[in-house]
């Protein structure tokens, strides 16, 4: 809005931040300053109620631009109390910012960016170097060989914030690339793994019905000896 207020002229981008006292007597009667003041508020003024819609009841009956600029902040903004709590709030959320291990950088910008906005609209304004550093250490693990690369380039400093967003956008498609050519090979050796395992279980089971036929045979060999030897002993 200021600058939009701006692209008018500069007296009536002031006239949100200058009080403004309606001048007494005749228009003919004021002076070259008073009447462009007063022409100045009046445009801003305009302005303003024109790009309200639910807040418009809120300023209908203020007297000046400046009037209506500073109810519109403590309606959106709060008191200075309020403020410094959703400031507080904010650099809470900033200090504490990290990129979900499977979220991708658009997804993690458009948080990161919500947190920035919301400092810079109660003038806490973070420069670009502070946030290019931020969303390094924001990271996750997967991104460490890039986090650490990053890190040790002499330019960074140099790089501004949407070129740096740019380069993770590239790393992260190449990622992905890497990914999918990787899926198919990881699949195939789960399931030579998988008929390996069959394979021996198997094994194993054909080996344990061996093994229970021997033990029925040796079994049998010993029960024909004990009748045998029982119907000798019984003849003599």
């Amino acid at each position: 809005m200021n600058i939009f207020l701006k692209s008018l002229a500069v007296r009536v981008a002031k006239a949100i931040i200058k009080k403004f006292v309606e001048p007494y007597g005749d228009e003919d009667t004021w002076s070259e300053v008073t009447a462009k003041d007063y022409e100045a508020n009046a445009k801003a003024q305009y302005a303003l109620t024109q790009a309200l819609n639910d807040d418009l009841s809120r300023v209908i009956n203020c007297k000046s631009t400046y009037e209506v600029w500073n109810d519109l902040i403590i309606t959106h903004e709060g008191t200075s109390q309020v403020k410094r709590c959703k400031v507080d709030l904010l650099h809470s959320q900033y200090e504490n910012f990290y990129m979900l291990e499977n979220e991708c950088i658009d997804e993690m910008l458009t948080r990161f960016t919500k947190i920035t906005n919301g400092l810079s609209s109660l003038g806490d304004t973070i420069d670009n170097d502070q946030k290019i550093w931020k969303v390094i250490r924001a990271l996750p693990k997967a991104w460490k060989v890039k986090a650490t690369t990053l890190r040790e380039l002499n330019d960074i400093e140099e790089m501004d914030f949407s070129s740096f967003i740019e380069n993770l956008k590239i790393h992260e498609m190449k990622m992905k690339a890497r990914e999918e050519r990787e899926t198919p090979k990881k699949k195939a050796i789960a399931f030579k793994a998988t008929l390996s395992t069959i394979d021996e279980e198997d094994s194993s089971e054909n080996g344990d019905e061996g093994f229970s036929m021997l033990i029925r045979k040796v079994g049998k060999i010993f029960y024909k000896k004990g009748r045998q030897s029982n119907f000798q002993t019984g003849r003599h």
